[in-house]
């Protein structure tokens, strides 16, 4: 087989049965690779404007509730979150996909992206936990032993599920590397 330079090259590739070529891109990917940049831009709107939201709280809550300590501590968690949000999403703009290469190689931005963004959003849920740990801390009560449960169940089920989209990211990464390294064989 001939090493594909253009999509109407790819297309012969994409009919073939598996087996005949020596790297399988699935006919989709560019518009896989689309989808995933919109999710992921919706997601960084969320993400990144929660945090302002949260930073305006924290102020809101610090001065006119007289309660500088929650206030600065969710202050804090608000800008850490946001920081890594802005870190994890740099490069998440896929690009144009002109050839079978460009489309791998936005693809394995994408994915390197992805896995950062879990690894930030694990890192979330653990300043997330010392936020709890200063509110548990700052105003005692009765029903903290629920909150914390309940807490750390839904903190914990998003570790895990961050941990399960850095593995899908680290698949991805590792087919298209071995893809776009047998597209570039002569």
């Amino acid at each position: 087989m001939t090493r594909p330079d253009d999509w109407s090259d790819l297309s012969q590739v994409w009919t073939a049965p598996e087996a005949a070529s020596p790297a399988f891109i699935p006919a989709d990917l560019e518009r896989q690779v689309r989808r995933r940049a919109l999710l992921a831009t919706i997601n960084f709107h969320i993400e990144a404007w929660g945090a302002v939201l949260a930073g305006a709280v924290s102020g809101w809550v610090a001065f006119r509730h007289d309660a500088p300590l929650l206030g600065s501590a969710g202050l804090v968690f608000a800008v850490f979150a946001l920081v890594a949000t802005l870190w994890a999403r740099r490069g998440a703009v896929p690009g144009e996909a002109e050839t079978p290469a460009a489309a791998l190689a936005a693809a394995i931005r994408q994915a390197r992206s992805g896995l950062r963004w879990a690894r930030a959003g694990q890192a979330i849920c653990v300043a997330a936990l010392l936020f709890l740990v200063v509110v548990g801390v700052t105003y005692p009560n009765a029903a903290l032993p629920m909150i914390y449960l309940g807490s750390f169940v839904f903190l914990g089920g998003m570790a895990v599920f961050y941990e399960r989209h850095a593995r899908r990211c680290r698949r991805r990464i590792r087919d298209h590397a071995a893809t776009l390294k047998d597209l570039e064989v002569p």
